[in-house]
Parts: C-alpha cells; sequence; structure tokens
C-alpha cells in the first residue's frame, strides 16, 4: 500500500503542527504550510494525494484556493477543517469543492478517520473497476467496448497518460498534431479534443473524461493504462 502524501494548510503555527505531526506518526507523508503561498510552493515542489484547507487564511480565502485546487487537481481529495460552521458556511464549502467538512475544534484522530475512509473507498473502487487501456500499437481503447482511434487521437492520449497530473500545455498538444501555435492549430485541437471525449466516454470513462484547463491546456481526468 503506498504512503499517502497530505498538504495542511492551516495558519495557526501549533495546530499545523500538531495535525502534520499525528499524520507522520500514523504512516502518512505530512507537509504543512501556513497560507497560499505556502500552499502553492508546496503543490509546485510535489503532488499530494489529499489537502486539508482552513477557510480563514491571512492572504486568500480557502474557498477561492478551494475551487482553483478542484479545477486544476480533481483527483485531490479536499478536507475543510475549519471554525466556520453554520449550514451556510459548509454549504459553500461543498459547492467549491470540498469532499469533507469538518468543523473546529477537532483532532487529529478525526481528520485521520476522514481520510482513511476516503482511502478505502477509493481502494473499493479501483478494484471493482476495471483498467481502461490504451492499446498503442492497434490504436485502441480498451474498456466496455474497443473503440479504434486515429494516430493523431492516441498520440494524444499517450501524451497525456505520461504528462504530470495528466496535463499538457496548449502549444505541446498543438505540436503533436503538425500544427502552428496559433488561432488555426487551437482550433484544431478543439476538434481533436471533442472527437477523444466522446470516444474515451464510449469506451468507458466517466464525462467529460477529457477537462480544458484554462488558460493552460488540457487534463485527463481518470486514469489510462497504456499497454
Amino acid at each position: 500500500m503506498s504512503t499517502l502524501s497530505v498538504l495542511i494548510v492551516e495558519d495557526h503555527d501549533r495546530l499545523r503542527e500538531m495535525l502534520t505531526q499525528h499524520l507522520l506518526q500514523h504512516g502518512c507523508h505530512a507537509v504543512g504550510a501556513p497560507d497560499a503561498e505556502g500552499m502553492h510552493q508546496c503543490l509546485a515542489n510535489e503532488s499530494f494525494d489529499v489537502v486539508v484547507l482552513d477557510l480563514n487564511l491571512p492572504d486568500e480565502d480557502g474557498l477561492t484556493l478551494s475551487r482553483r485546487l478542484r479545477a486544476v487537481k480533481p483527483e485531490t481529495f479536499i478536507i475543510m477543517m475549519t471554525a466556520r460552521n453554520s449550514p451556510a458556511d459548509r454549504v459553500a464549502g461543498y459547492d467549491s469543492g470540498a469532499d469533507v467538512y469538518i468543523s473546529k475544534p477537532s483532532s487529529g484522530d478525526e481528520l485521520l478517520a476522514a481520510i482513511n475512509s476516503w482511502r478505502r473507498r477509493s481502494m473499493t473502487q479501483q478494484q471493482a473497476k476495471p483498467a481502461l487501456q490504451l492499446n498503442l500499437q492497434r490504436r485502441e481503447l480498451l474498456g466496455e467496448q474497443t473503440v479504434s482511434l486515429s494516430a493523431v487521437e492516441a498520440r494524444i492520449l499517450q501524451a497525456l497518460c505520461l504528462a504530470p497530473g495528466f496535463k499538457l500545455e496548449y502549444f505541446r498538444l498543438i505540436e503533436l498534431l503538425d500544427q502552428d501555435v496559433d488561432v488555426k492549430g487551437k482550433s484544431h485541437l478543439e476538434v481533436h479534443m471533442a472527437r477523444l471525449r466522446k470516444k474515451l466516454v464510449q469506451a468507458g470513462f466517466a464525462a467529460p473524461a477529457i477537462k480544458a484547463v484554462r488558460n493552460e491546456g488540457y487534463q485527463l481526468v481518470d486514469h489510462l493504462q497504456i499497454i
């Protein structure tokens, strides 16, 4: 079983240290950040399975951070841990992308229990759902049904599968089409992405299968095994 990586974004120094140490003692890789700037620095250096967010941070609201994190890293498990615990606050938290909302005061045990519960569910889902596969030699998607791909489509999917976070910038994807990086090239890319989304969903991916990351590029939203 791989080690879970957890980022705790909390401006209260003693609480952040206590939670970090508790998770470390229970086998997690845990890192703390005091604010949004620290969170972005941590995310630039490594990837995290779980991000724990306080809402009242000194430099940026946790709701905004949650929305941004959910947009660029949809696979991340987001836990909000905050003293703002009215029903309206909870609704706002879930609307912003949080998976779990924990009210303060809380404990390291409650946080660990939420993380372990999510991990058990994730493992069960992975075991129950066969991996979708990309056969490069035959240029086929293998899943609920076999779907044929063009050479360009197979090349794009291979590049996305091998990219960090399954995400590539627009210009890199346009280069795979042998197009100039301009408005026309981007238009060609959008056409290919629309076709690929349909084929991935046909093979068994959950829609939208490939997500447009605003002003950046495209991201494959689930794992695809290359064979």
